[in-house]
């Protein structure tokens, strides 16, 4: 029986080196700092938001803005709406690399809608603060939501 070409041929797969604005690898160990992007992601079920929420008016502004209450109310399903909004604020935080503690709030993170009708992340107080603390300049924002789940990807760009 024949040896396998694995066997004939060793493989050594080098590990990458961290890249550098220069384009060139660096053979000092990486350490992130403020102009590396960053992504938070996060997955909520519409169930459970419909649990949490539904004729909670009160828990709802606690969380929600108005704008973002009167858009999923206005929706066929606004629980999958809310649902998608709820990712998409737990996903900023991730990205932030925080959480809703101390300064930030819920309000914090507000998801709209552009005219061309995707969504985009507007941040206020601590959460505004807090990225650009590290250097954030914009945020691009991704919501599905399919069954009975919604998911919402956050991408933090210096």
């Amino acid at each position: 029986m024949a040896p396998s070409l694995a066997a004939l041929v060793p493989v050594r797969i080098p590990l990458p080196r961290p890249w550098t604005p220069s384009g060139h690898g660096s053979r000092l160990p990486r350490s992130e700092s403020a102009n590396d992007p960053q992504i938070g992601v996060d997955l909520a079920p519409v169930s459970k938001i419909r649990r949490v929420f539904e004729g909670r008016t009160r828990l709802l502004a606690d969380v929600f803005t108005q704008e973002e209450i009167r858009y999923s109310f206005g929706r066929r399903r606004p629980f999958e709406h809310l649902a998608a909004r709820y990712a998409a604020k737990e996903a900023v935080f991730k990205g932030l690399r925080t959480g809703v503690s101390g300064a930030t709030r819920w309000q914090d993170v507000e998801v709209v809608r552009e005219a061309c009708g995707g969504p985009r992340v507007i941040l206020r107080g601590e959460a505004a603060r807090l990225a650009a603390a590290r250097g954030f300049r914009r945020c691009a924002l991704s919501l599905t939501h399919a069954g009975d789940y919604a998911l919402a990807a956050v991408l933090f760009i210096a």
